[in-house]
């Protein structure tokens, strides 16, 4: 079994404290922190089957390879699964602001990015998205600014 944090866990876990309240420590923040986490999986699983399902239509018509753009299932993740984009957007900014917090070794045209995310809550243009960079904070970039999962 696979275990759930959409934007990684140290961020999910912050985010479900925002989203709910003091779960740790209030058992009615821990049901309101449940019902965000299993909702959010819901719809991961229910866009995961949909992937699923076209990946096998696609590859009875002899189309082996995803197209470009799709994501391979094991790269669904940096996304915070929601009925609402709002929701999405949120928990992406949440996490980058986290991230900003970690030292790392992502260059700085990347921290940059990640910096004019969070100062515009993820309101980027997609020229400012395209640095060419991969890696972990880019898909809670692309989630935040709303340009993919």
């Amino acid at each position: 079994m696979r275990l759930y944090h959409p934007v990684g866990h140290r961020a999910t876990l912050s985010f479900l404290a925002e989203l709910a309240g003091p779960y740790q420590r209030h058992e009615q923040a821990l049901l309101r922190a449940l019902a965000a986490l299993e909702a959010s999986r819901a719809v991961w699983r229910a866009e995961a089957a949909a992937y699923v399902d076209s990946r096998v239509k696609e590859k009875r018509l002899g189309r082996r390879r995803p197209p470009p753009g799709d994501p391979p299932r094991s790269r669904m993740s940096g996304h915070w699964y929601a009925s609402t984009p709002e929701l999405s957007r949120r928990a992406a900014v949440h996490a980058l602001k986290l991230w900003e917090l970690e030292p790392g070794t992502a260059d700085e045209a990347v921290r940059a990015l990640v910096r004019d995310c969070t100062a515009t809550g993820g309101r980027l243009t997609a020229g400012r998205l395209d640095i060419g960079a991969t890696g972990w904070p880019m898909p809670l970039v692309a989630s935040a600014a709303g340009s993919s999962k």
